[in-house]
């Protein structure tokens, strides 16, 4: 063959090459939003080209997934298939139109008996909630006598809003219910112990130390 000919031809395919990669978009690697209308599900991905892996993390449970980002229309699609067995494993279905607009998410079950899932998603990164929330002060002084004289179900939202703070994933339902309602709260972990300060862990401990002396009362907020 001609080298000239050879030459265009190398030359043709790299550029094609370099093309094709170039449409597929960098996602973002994290991205929150409300599941089920309750609680929050996060999605934390890895990416290489057109792979994606990476795990799902929703109340305090995290599953493993993989797939691939593919171009449909003007948008991307990413399909991803959690990796595992039974009823709760199934297939995510992304609708990808850039890290600055939500994705419109769906979750299909592979068996009858589950209701699949439609849901909305925003690029968030995990970070320290440092000053929000209803008590703030439980993450940066001790906690006092006089701070501790309230009622059972407010010592124990105390507790657990220094754990929100710093993006636990709650098992218990109700607790991962009533923090999913805040915009500054993400679950990222399955466990923050290492990441409270000695501040925090000598007011959870003071926490738990009252909480058998409250009384239940109704408080509103």
């Amino acid at each position: 063959m001609n080298p000239f000919k050879q030459l265009l031809i190398v030359a043709s395919t790299l550029v094609s090459s370099t093309l094709s990669f170039a449409q597929i978009p960098q996602v973002a690697a994290t991205w929150t939003g409300l599941y089920n209308d309750e609680q929050k599900i996060s999605l934390f991905m890895q990416q290489k080209g057109s792979d994606i892996t990476g795990y799902s993390l929703l109340n305090g449970k995290q599953t493993n997934f993989k797939g691939k980002i593919q171009q449909t229309d003007l948008n991307h699609t990413l399909t991803l298939n959690e990796i595992g067995q039974g009823a709760s494993v199934g297939q995510f279905i992304l609708e990808y139109k850039g890290n600055t607009s939500p994705i419109e998410a769906q979750w299909l079950p592979t068996t009858k008996t589950v209701k699949p899932k439609f849901f909305s998603l925003n690029a968030q990164q995990c970070k320290y909630a440092k000053g929000q929330g209803e008590f703030p002060d439980a993450s940066v002084r001790l906690l006092k006598d006089a701070d501790l004289q309230v009622p059972l179900g407010q010592l124990q939202y105390m507790r657990n809003e220094i754990y929100a703070r710093h993006g636990y994933a709650f098992q218990n339902k109700n607790w991962a219910t009533t923090f999913s309602q805040y915009d500054w709260y993400m679950p990222c972990y399955t466990n923050v112990d290492t990441r409270l300060t000695q501040i925090e862990k000598e007011n959870v401990k003071r926490l738990k130390m009252v909480e058998p002396y409250a009384k239940e009362v109704d408080w509103g907020r």
